[in-house]
This record gives C-alpha cells, sequence and structure tokens, in this order.
C-alpha cells in the first residue's frame, strides 16, 4: 500500500510540470548564428509520458575546420544526467583534465576538459529541470564556453519556469 501511494505522489508531482516546457521549435529558434561556423538544422522534440513527466530537446552542431561542438538544450531526466557529475561542486585538475563548476552571470556552469584530446562539455544548468549542454571536439574548454555564452541564459531560463 505505501509502495502505491509513492508511486501516485510521484505521478502527480511530474504531472504537475506536465504542459508547462516550451516547444522544441522554441528553443531552436534561441540557436544563434555564428559567423564563421558552419551549422546544422536543428533537430529536437517533444515528449510526455504519463510516468516520467513531460521532456523537451533541442540540438544543432557547429563546426568549423577541425573543431565540433554539439549544442544542446534538455529537460528532464537527460538534463539531470548531464548535470550530475557537477552536482557536488568538485573541482579537479591534473596534467591531463580538468573538472570544475563556476557561477557565470548567476547560473551554474560545470566545465569538464581533456586536456590531450581537447575535447569535452560545458554544461549550464539554466533551470532545476533544464540545461545548455555543450560536447566539443578539437577545442579549448574556453572556446565552447564563449559559444555557450551566445545563447540568452535568462530567457531560457525563463522558459523554463
Amino acid at each position: 500500500m505505501k509502495k502505491r501511494w509513492l508511486t501516485l505522489l510521484t505521478a502527480l508531482s511530474l504531472s504537475a510540470f506536465a504542459g508547462s516546457l516550451p516547444d522544441y521549435k522554441t528553443l531552436c529558434a534561441d540557436f544563434p548564428d555564428v559567423s564563421g561556423w558552419k551549422i546544422t538544422k536543428c533537430d529536437g522534440m517533444k515528449m510526455t509520458n504519463p510516468m516520467f513527466g513531460e521532456v523537451v530537446t533541442a540540438t544543432k552542431s557547429y563546426t568549423k575546420g577541425g573543431s565540433r561542438a554539439d549544442i544542446s538544450i534538455l529537460s528532464g531526466m537527460q538534463a539531470m544526467m548531464m548535470w550530475a557529475p557537477y552536482q557536488s561542486g568538485t573541482t579537479m585538475e591534473s596534467d591531463d583534465e580538468l573538472m570544475k563548476v563556476e557561477t557565470i552571470d548567476g547560473f551554474p556552469v560545470g566545465i569538464g576538459y581533456n586536456k590531450k584530446d581537447r575535447s569535452g562539455g560545458v554544461v549550464v544548468q539554466i533551470a532545476p529541470n533544464a540545461v545548455l549542454a555543450v560536447t566539443f571536439t578539437d577545442m579549448s574548454w574556453k572556446e565552447a564556453l564563449e559559444l555557450a555564452k551566445r545563447f540568452d541564459w535568462k530567457k531560457l531560463h525563463a522558459l523554463f519556469q
């Protein structure tokens, strides 16, 4: 009986968010054009499930020479999984890797970087249920962060409220 109540409460709490997320086409419209970069068409989806609530994703790829950045706006379980490595606020640096969490313009930003491969990820927690994620290759983490900063984080935050 106790398990049924827990399942019911979880489903009700998740359904409270149903219908509150933006459409993926709205998110696609917020991806910036970046001079000198080849940019793919935005791919996205919005899904509602009674057990897991509502999820929305939008993704574009940016390439310039050998550099590539796949940029996504994600909500729901995917967003929580992307933010999980940074949740504790751990900072670590070695000759090979860097991991840190910073606050930029009021938003928590996680940075993971493999120095030898020049690859990694930048994850901006734009809302408790959403992130802006940049996975990149053949570029520095600072270049990837600059791409992330081209988005209007405050506008994205408002879309997930």
